[in-house]
């Protein structure tokens, strides 16, 4: 065989893997346990819930609430959309969101508008994952935003989302 044969095979077979990855990238998992094994690969450390202000998270629990995850995101991260999407699939799961608006002035406003709905945890997932505004005013104590931007620099987080698993 031809070096320039091996060579088109080569960049050939490294199409077709590209072509499978980016098609398959952002497919939403079918099963809790595809789900599962997705989200675990974007853990980004472990942590001790305890040492964490959990008061000032959006709490969420279904099923046993087994798996303990804690995430910091942003209302305007698409990235936090794409895990949301996958944290949706999880079926035992308690999930700790800390609200950390870094991207934009409107992502403190929507953070607000979140944290002042009633109910937090469904204002928070019709926005991530249905794209529905918050209803919220926003006229709450939103003062836990502030103290979990300072958590989330204090921690050295950089960007969103950042993911940890409990201990």
């Amino acid at each position: 065989m031809k070096k320039k044969d091996i060579f088109v095979a080569a960049i050939l077979a490294l199409c077709i893997a590209a072509s499978f990855h980016f098609r398959h990238r952002d497919k939403e998992p079918g099963t809790p346990e595809e789900a599962l094994q997705d989200v675990l690969a974007e853990v980004d450390g472990l942590i001790e819930p305890g040492r964490l202000p959990l008061g000032d998270a959006i709490k969420q629990v279904r099923g046993n609430g087994e798996l303990i995850l804690v995430s910091f995101e942003d209302p305007n991260c698409l990235y936090c959309i794409k895990l949301d999407k996958k944290l949706n699939h999880l079926d035992n799961i308690t999930l700790y969101t800390f609200l950390v608006p870094i991207l934009s002035e409107d992502s403190v406003i929507k953070s607000r508008h979140i944290w002042c709905d009633p109910a937090r945890a469904l204002a928070w997932n019709d926005w991530m994952l249905k794209r529905r505004l918050p209803s919220g005013t926003g006229n709450c104590d939103t003062t836990a935003l502030d103290r979990n931007l300072l958590l989330g620099e204090t921690m050295g987080i950089r960007g969103v989302p950042y993911l940890l698993l409990a201990k």
